[in-house]
């Protein structure tokens, strides 16, 4: 193994942490189904005297069994009334656990969600979405005969939270295990305190101000963001905004022409200084242009993993990013909601991630089955079969209905290997074709192999308005492509769509399915469409991408981005 440096304590710090709850979470998944009886069993008798708990008989739970039969499923409108109220202080509505906040939904999809997080919900957080992760990069260096470098990365997320008048916060879920390190940012982190922790209203040009401080540093050794779509958005903003950059970095200056309050300007500039060597390096590689080799270790040859969600609707994201990181090892992070944090990945470049049994219940419905009376748990569970997960919270969330779908890839030992699929509230059908968000990100990246077109993003509309009614794909390409070509685009849209999906070529033959269209999308149109959220008050770090436009703002707004010529 390498020498060891002092630098490394940190991060051997850290991954010593995350093995710790690898080994735990071997250990429960050894005993998962005795895990999941003894996690529900806990869940009822610490909450039976809460109001929630006697309103649906807790006291008279004493099995799993008992549990399905008594408590009725739910939905989040089912606790909006009492986490309105615990956000004023009011304790004992659906949970006596300890907690100190609130996680916030996207707000990308109607009004934003608000979920209590219970202190264990919380330290389960903070161990698999910081620690955890980078115990896996140490296995996977140690595999290789090599001690895992000292971490100085490049955080994509903005860190931020509100606190209430009871001194409770509300942040997204995955801003919990940074604020909880805030004083260790620094340690660890390329961007300093003032760009990485921000209010949530501050309006800033966050790509140029997180690239303007890690491309200064030589010694960037792992990339980390919520969502890839964000470090892919980055790298395309660099692409396209590097001799500025440069620039900036051999004069020592914040550009005056970048968006950053004033306050927040003054405290960086005094941060920065000029360094010409470093900007010609730079320029040397970005000069070679970005389709000869990978642009990330060339300039930041010391980069050896990253991590980010990148499973599910996110998927078609990963050959972008390929493009700028090369064969990088990536670390998923897993399934996770602002309800609980439900599956991980144990390894690196792994798209299988295991189940928590020890933070939270678990039902399972067989997406082919209307049942709902008969619900299963991950004893029952078949491999390669898709479910519906409801899930039983240790925060105050009792078999809830979160509306995701999961496919099972595997078993260890006990517990079920998952993957999210998609959501069941994003599922489009003209004339029973029943297409899911899976088979369009199938779609949309066969078309951009087929017609090697890198998409920055893409989203589809189902137009009723039609007779018949017919799918709409809307594309923003990284190079700009002819309007004529929309036709092209639209046959191949068509041809994949009726290849793929057996009850979508009869339906066009006999005329019940239009045939499929596709629109251009000006250059930038999702990042301005993340930037309307953010002005709307979203945290960034939780925006999904827009797979299916399933309103009229959304129409609206995505319509008027169309590219005319």
């Amino acid at each position: 193994m390498k020498d060891f440096s002092i630098k490394q304590i940190p991060t051997l710090f850290s991954a010593g942490l995350g093995l710790a709850e690898l080994k735990k979470l071997e250990y429960y998944s050894k005993r998962a189904n005795k895990t999941q009886e003894k996690v529900l069993m806990s869940v009822i008798k610490k909450n039976k005297t809460t109001v929630y708990g006697k309103k649906n008989n807790f006291e008279k739970v004493h099995s799993i069994e008992d549990y399905q039969k008594i408590v009725p499923l739910s939905y989040y409108t089912d606790y909006m009334d009492y986490v309105q109220r615990m956000m004023k202080g009011e304790k004992g509505l659906i949970t006596n656990a300890y907690y100190r906040r609130f996680a916030g939904s996207s707000g990308s999809t109607g009004k934003a969600k608000i979920i209590p997080l219970s202190a264990k919900a919380e330290w389960i957080c903070q161990c698999f979405g910081f620690s955890a992760p980078v115990g896996c990069a140490f296995k996977y260096f140690r595999k290789q005969g090599k001690l895992m470098p000292a971490q100085k990365g490049l955080l994509t997320a903005e860190i931020g939270c509100t606190t209430l008048e009871n001194g409770k916060t509300v942040s997204c879920i995955s801003s919990v295990p940074l604020l909880n390190l805030k004083a260790f940012v620094p340690v660890f982190a390329s961007s300093p305190k003032e760009v990485q922790f921000v209010d949530d209203d501050t309006q800033m040009d966050s790509h140029y101000l997180k690239l303007r401080f890690a491309l200064m540093k030589r010694d960037i050794s792992y990339l980390t963001t919520i969502f890839i779509t964000t470090l892919e958005s980055m790298f395309f903003y660099m692409e396209e905004n590097w001799e500025m950059l440069c620039d900036d970095i051999e004069k020592g200056i914040i550009n005056p022409n970048i968006e950053c309050p004033p306050e927040m300007r003054a405290k960086l500039e005094k941060r920065v200084k000029p360094d010409p060597k470093r900007a010609e390096e730079l320029r040397a590689e970005f000069r070679k242009g970005f389709d000869c080799s990978p642009i990330v270790p060339r300039i930041w040859p010391k980069v050896c993993w990253m991590y980010g969600m990148g499973t599910g609707a996110l998927a078609i994201y990963q050959k972008k990013l390929k493009r700028y990181l090369g064969d990088i090892p990536a670390h998923y992070v897993g399934y996770a909601a602002s309800e609980a944090v439900m599956a991980v990945p144990i390894e690196l470049d792994s798209f299988e991630y295991v189940m928590l049994p020890h933070n939270g219940f678990y039902e399972f419905r067989p997406v082919d089955s209307d049942d709902y009376d008969n619900l299963l748990t991950i004893k029952d569970l078949e491999v390669g079969k898709e479910y519906e997960i409801i899930l039983t919270n240790t925060s105050g969330f009792y078999r809830y209905r979160i509306e995701d779908v999961i496919r099972v890839t595997g078993f260890y030992h006990e517990s079920p290997k998952v993957t999210f699929c998609y959501r069941l509230n994003q599922i489009a059908s003209i004339s029973g074709e029943k297409m899911t968000q899976m088979a369009f990100d199938f779609i949309a990246n066969e078309m951009s192999e087929k017609l090697n077109e890198l998409f920055v993003g893409y989203s589809i509309y189902v137009d009723h308005n039609t007779s018949p009614g017919h799918y709409v794909m809307l594309i923003e390409t990284a190079n700009k492509v002819d309007k004529s070509r929309e036709k092209e685009y639209a046959q191949l849209f068509e041809e994949i769509l009726c290849e793929n999906n057996p009850s979508a070529k009869p339906a066009v033959q006999n005329g019940s399915l239009g045939h499929c269209e596709v629109k251009f999308l000006r250059h930038g149109t999702y990042d301005d469409y993340r930037q309307v959220l953010k002005n709307r008050g979203a945290n960034l770090n939780q925006v999904k991408p827009v797979k299916l436009i399933d309103n009229e703002e959304r129409k609206e707004f995505f319509f008027s981005h169309i590219a005319e010529e």
